[in-house]
């Protein structure tokens, strides 16, 4: 390698130890965008559904509550033509890092502590209860991840966390001690950290003390095997030696401290879903078509409804992943953050009778959301269907994909 090259390699070398310092110790601003946008759309509306989410509060105090309530849905158009079967699912809550504290989580009024088993076409009432931990203002969704599948969030909402108060996590051990969650055992792990950083930045000054552009000129040259010697072997079996007693030092000193400790348990509960009766009534929908006006912004859909129940139902709002849509007659009484839609003809469906709707809405917030899968290889959409009859009590079907493929206008 001639003099040249080597200043222009150590150049660019230095280049870039300065830039990665800089990213290091430069300021940054807290990043704000819906991640969840960057999933397809067949992902957010077909596998699993949040709806009637309900957060308790929109400001507290750092160490207050957030209770998180509402229904999940894993949805019956779960594309198993495309992702596994629905079998082991997770309760969460999406935030911007550790912002917040699940303190309960319960589905079906079951405490679910871990992953769950699901199925498909299952609705489950949910309640997490979060204890907010750092100040500031967050967007906070309830979660649900799906084994082969990923997370899927519903509604969201920004949180106001006051910088005041205290935040404490204390728990009862079975001994009687009663600990800080937030920094017990912190000590131990600050040490073993500095264990494990001192004997790697041993291992690699012992490596790099020779110059790198003659290791590397070396190897190229062919003489690769003449860098390691008989006394590098035994610096190596040194250093492994020193990982073992130091491991199987710190394994018998944690037997001796910690003689009462349990192993990590694993829970998998079934809890029971609501049964079907009590979500989608008498009500039976059906998909004549559903078209998609790009120029118009316009979505279209074409409905059979028959009511085979004792009491007159109307249609009141229509989902599309976390995004709704209301009819007029429902506007007052609706989410604030839901949109309006056209029903006609918007009227009710007496005991026994049938009758064909045709629903509009301004597709423009579905498209900026990614909802309307236009570009994609599957051109369907699936979200659910809301009726409420004369009494009040909500009926819910679903807008099934299999017979609800999207036609496009382009005129």
């Amino acid at each position: 390698m001639n003099p040249e090259s080597t200043g222009h390699l150590l150049r660019r070398l230095f280049r870039l130890a300065v830039g990665v310092l800089a990213l290091l110790v430069l300021p940054v601003s807290p990043a704000s965008a819906h991640g969840e946008e960057s999933q397809q759309a067949f992902q957010r509306t077909s596998t699993v559904v949040f709806y009637d989410v309900k957060f308790s509060d929109d400001t507290v105090d750092v160490g207050e509550s957030v209770t998180i309530t509402g229904m999940v849905r894993v949805m019956k158009s779960w594309p198993d033509h495309t992702l596994e079967p629905p079998e082991m699912g997770y309760l969460t809550v999406s935030t911007p890092g550790p912002v917040f504290y699940v303190q309960e989580r319960e589905m079906s009024g079951e405490f679910t502590p871990q992953s769950v088993r699901i199925e498909k076409g299952a609705t489950y009432p949910f309640k997490l209860v979060i204890k907010a931990r750092q100040p500031g203002t967050w967007h906070v969704h309830p979660g649900f991840g799906v084994e082969g599948a990923g997370t899927l969030v519903g509604a969201g909402k920004d949180i106001t966390v006051n910088d005041t108060g205290v935040f404490e996590n204390t728990v009862t051990l079975a001994n009687g001690t009663t600990v800080d969650l937030e920094t017990f055992g912190l000590g131990r792990v600050v040490t073993w950290h500095l264990i494990s950083l001192v004997v790697g930045l041993a291992w690699l000054l012992f490596w790099l003390r020779r110059p790198i552009l003659d290791r590397a000129m070396a190897i190229s040259e062919g003489r690769g095997a003449t860098l390691i010697t008989r006394s590098d072997r035994r610096i190596g079996i040194g250093f492994a030696v020193v990982a073992l007693v130091v491991g199987t030092g710190g394994y018998a000193y944690a037997e001796m401290t910690q003689s009462s400790s349990v192993p990590l348990q694993v829970v998998r509960t079934t809890p029971v879903p609501l049964a079907e009766e009590e979500v989608s009534g008498a009500v039976a929908p059906e998909i004549e078509s559903i078209r998609f006006n790009a120029e118009a912004d316009t979505l279209t859909m074409k409905l059979r409804v028959e009511n085979t129940g004792a009491a007159a139902v109307r249609l009141q709002r229509v989902q599309f992943g976390d995004v709704e849509f209301v009819s007029p007659s429902f506007a007052s009484a609706a989410d604030p953050d839901a949109q309006a839609m056209t029903v006609t003809p918007d009227q009710a469906i007496e005991p026994g009778g049938s009758a064909t709707f045709t629903v509009e809405i301004q597709s423009e917030d579905l498209i900026v959301r990614s909802l309307v899968p236009v570009n994609e290889a599957e051109l369907r959409v699936t979200g659910l269907l809301f009726f409420e009859d004369e009494t009040g009590e909500q009926v819910v079907s679903e807008v099934n994909e299999l017979t609800s493929a999207i036609l496009q206008d382009f005129h």
